[in-house]
């Protein structure tokens, strides 16, 4: 429409860009859980790498290397002890839930199957509700699967949860 509105969005979306790169990778529910680990993997070992390029592209002039230098590990040591932290409080039985590799596939079986709590509430008939609900028809488990799953809707009618 008007020249000035348009020029501000875009100044926003450049500003938003530039001080959030890869807002994406900064939460693990858009990745899952193997490309959120590879993300923080690499942002932990590119961060001094392009500390060490940008220092020696400027020649150190300007820059205060010192405090950079501290600024970099303190971050990483709160990295480790943030991750060992939460390692530590974890509940031990679900230690080994909070990370497996799982396939598309093999993670829409073990939603179907499996979990128990979900967006839309507990139990295995919400957890199924949710799978058809957030994804799309040809991701869904087999239709001999979901067609006896919802031959109990009737039941469901009647017998609607509190």
């Amino acid at each position: 429409d008007a020249a000035l509105p348009s020029v501000l969005v875009h100044l926003m979306f450049y500003i938003v860009s530039v001080a959030s790169p890869f807002p994406l990778l900064r939460f693990p529910g858009y990745l899952g859980p193997p490309l959120y680990c590879a993300s923080v993997c690499y942002q932990t070992i590119a961060s001094p790498l392009m500390l060490l390029v940008a220092f020696s592209m400027e020649g150190g002039s300007g820059l205060p290397q010192a405090e950079l230098w501290a600024l970099l590990a303190v971050a990483t040591v709160m990295l480790i002890v943030g991750a060992s932290l939460m390692g530590c409080y974890m509940v031990p039985e679900y230690r080994k839930t909070f990370y497996q590799h799982k396939s598309f596939k093999t993670l829409i079986k073990w939603m179907w199957e499996e979990r128990k709590v979900c967006a839309l509430g507990d139990g295995t008939d919400a957890s199924r509700a949710d799978v058809l609900e957030s994804f799309a028809c040809w991701a869904w488990p087999p239709s001999d699967q979901v067609r006896t799953w919802l031959e109990g809707w009737e039941r469901w009618e009647r017998e609607q949860p509190a």
